[in-house]
């Protein structure tokens, strides 16, 4: 059994499961079977300083097979907590442990996000744990993937947002901030949307539309309202239909035009739009360190 860690935030969770199911659909043709790790706590050495999220990904009717207790206790090593402990991770790390662990880290020393075939070539009894950010992994199943991420419960969208879509050509525009603006860390590694690049993403897909309309998606309401302001009928829908992360994440794909922020979140906002005209614009920088790749999907427009 090969075991992937599901952990952080909505959208990172989404790349892990897709790549996840990836990987399933290429072991079992060896007699391999996939879980999922579902676990809220903290696994790894590493996890000590993860940023804990709700696991809103259980919200899907995702079909994988979440590893039982009994099976994850063999990786028990990895939290590191004795001597013992970490005398096994180390000969894991050599190969010499028969219940093995596959970090993503470790074969790139940082996340590049550059495709590797080697994170599908592992063997059985393997504790998987890393991001998987590059659609590379799992473009193959989209139409499997987009019935994966489908919600378990059924959701009503409101009547006043569904007669919108109705006779608009409706955009989403998602603005994240939050932790990217308030912690440090976050802050050294990650690329901040302005308006500019707002600006210039609407008037790419404004001047191609009939009938524009604008969602807007945002984790900073206030900051929208004091800043944001178009020629063109909008709705900041985080700010007065009280959706959930993963309804508002829906919405997104439901529109018909979608541009994103460097977020995973609006990431798989736009990967899940079936538009077959759709227009997607993310930005060109993703991250402040020019050595790592955007993870923008290579159809789309780049600004």
């Amino acid at each position: 059994m090969i075991v992937v860690r599901i952990y952080e935030g909505l959208g990172n969770q989404m790349f892990e499961y897709a790549y996840a199911y990836a990987l399933n659909e290429r072991a079992k043709r060896k007699g391999i079977k996939v879980c999922v790790d579902l676990r809220d706590e903290a696994v790894t050495a590493y996890d000590k300083v993860r940023y804990a999220r709700p696991l809103d990904i259980k919200q899907f009717a995702i079909s994988l097979p979440v590893a039982p207790p009994d099976v994850l206790r063999h990786w028990d090593y990895l939290s590191e907590k004795t001597p013992v402990q970490r005398v096994i991770s180390c000969l894991s790390e050599q190969g010499l442990w028969k219940y093995g662990c596959h970090m993503e880290y470790q074969y790139q020393h940082r996340y590049h996000y550059n495709y590797s075939r080697d994170h599908f070539r592992l063997r059985d009894h393997t504790y998987v744990a890393g991001l998987y950010q590059n659609e590379e992994y799992f473009a193959a199943y989209r139409a499997a993937l987009r019935k994966e991420f489908s919600l378990k419960e059924p959701w009503k969208l409101p009547e006043t947002l569904e007669q919108i879509m109705k006779e608009n050509d409706v955009i989403s525009l998602h603005i994240r901030r939050g932790d990217y603006i308030t912690d440090p860390k976050i802050r050294k590694v990650m690329y901040q949307c302005d308006k500019k690049y707002y600006e210039k993403a609407l008037e790419y897909i404004r001047e191609r539309l009939n009938r524009p309309y604008l969602f807007v998606f945002t984790n900073d309401v206030n900051w929208v309202k004091r800043n944001l302001s178009y020629d063109i009928p909008m709705a900041v829908v985080s700010d007065q239909y009280e959706l959930t992360d993963v309804q508002e994440l829906l919405l997104m794909s439901y529109c018909n035009h979608n541009i994103i922020s460097n977020s995973t979140y609006s990431w798989w906002g736009a990967w899940l739009n079936t538009h077959k005209d759709k227009i997607v614009v993310a930005p060109r920088k993703w991250f402040l360190d020019r050595q790592r790749n955007t993870i923008a999907a290579k159809s789309w427009v780049k600004l």
